[in-house]
């Protein structure tokens, strides 16, 4: 099965997209339980990786993002050839 340059840039943008949000919720979990902690004088140590507001994006992304990076990759192993080269 081939697709077109034009579908695979969309695929990738999907991709890129997620993981951007993935990685934005992340950050904003951890510097944001950092800034609350300095601002509230607490230890560095506080992320807000446990909170629900968090947890649930992070799940969700992390999921999403997992799930096409193997529809992306998972055909590229099965259909390999014995040559090591893709059909």
């Amino acid at each position: 099965m081939k697709l077109s340059d034009k579908k695979i840039g969309r695929f990738l943008l999907v991709v890129e997209g997620l993981g951007t949000a993935f990685v934005g919720v992340f950050l904003a979990a951890y510097l944001g339980g950092l800034l609350v902690a300095y601002l509230g004088g607490q230890p560095l140590t506080m992320v807000l990786h446990s909170e629900l507001a968090f947890r649930v994006p992070l799940f969700v992304l992390g999921g999403a993002l997992l799930f096409l990076l193997m529809a992306a990759f998972l055909p590229l192993v099965l259909l390999e050839d014995k040559t090591g080269e893709a059909s």
